[in-house]
């Protein structure tokens, strides 16, 4: 799914958002201006069967696009935000609105693809788009590829806990998958004669080896690289974090998704001997 702006948890999230929000007769208005073929082809059963159809519909073609071509399910993301409440107050000791748990778990995946919603506006995060649905989806590619089951196993844990704003068990799976991810490579590129090496170890070795780079300051023998800094970011307090807020864990899972796909994608195409 490469080009698209949201992932397709966020695109579900935001299918589900608008099941609360939507009448028969709304979803039919909405569709009809949107796609004519779209509509045809969720236009029947109860409410919930006409947004399982449009589910598939995206499964079938994520790239589809509009007249104007936009993609179709951009529009779909711009029409919830355009329905949330306020997320913001207007004044000062304003209470929050109420949101629906559908509501707030759309939010949440759409700060993981890299945007934020401010009174009723999409705006991204950061500066540039990075890519970061795209990189989630070449992450999972690889790791299939490359059978790295366990890694997997611990992002899609990490994911899981971060949708559901279990910020400290989404922490408690980023430096786990990204350690098992290093410690996979090292056995796998240059494999030990005796036990598995784990850790700082195993990273230590994939910089001798090149594959950590010294000349990009990636590795550093005194803690100085970035690699050396980022393990310590995601864990400051030890091997059991403390409670963060959604920004500092979604940031933790925004620098882990831009890693490993820098380090899996060097991974698929390194000379092997």
């Amino acid at each position: 799914m490469e080009g698209l702006r949201f992932s397709r948890r966020t695109i579900i999230a935001a299918v589900e958002a608008m099941e609360g929000m939507f009448t028969h007769a709304m979803l039919t208005r909405f569709l009809l201006k949107l796609d004519a073929g779209l509509n045809a082809r969720c236009d029947s059963g109860s409410l919930t069967d006409r947004f399982n159809h449009v589910i598939k519909f995206f499964d079938e073609e994520p790239g589809r696009r509009l007249e104007d071509g936009d993609l179709l399910w951009d529009r779909f993301v711009e029409e919830v935000v355009s329905q949330l409440p306020p997320n913001e107050p207007r004044y000062p000791g304003e209470e929050p609105p109420y949101v629906l748990p559908t509501a707030a778990a759309f939010l949440r995946a759409i700060e993981r693809d890299g945007f934020t919603v401010s009174r009723g506006v999409l705006r991204r995060a950061l500066p540039v788009d990075i890519g970061l649905p795209a990189a989630q989806s070449e992450i999972d590619r690889l790791l299939d590829k490359h059978g790295l089951v366990v890694p997997k196993g611990q992002l899609v844990q990490a994911i899981d806990a971060h949708a559901r704003g279990n910020w400290a068990g989404a922490n408690g799976q980023f430096r786990p998958f990204l350690e098992g991810l290093l410690d996979e490579i090292s056995a796998r590129l240059d494999p030990p004669v005796g036990e598995p090496l784990h850790g700082h170890a195993s990273r230590a070795k994939l910089a001798s080896i090149g594959f950590l780079r010294r000349d990009l300051n990636e590795w550093d023998d005194d803690g100085r690289g970035f690699i050396n800094g980022l393990m310590n970011r995601l864990h400051p307090e030890g091997p059991h974090p403390g409670l963060s807020g959604d920004q500092d864990s979604t940031f933790r899972l925004h620098v882990v998704l831009l890693t490993a796909r820098l380090l899996l994608a060097r991974f698929d195409t390194w000379e092997r001997a």
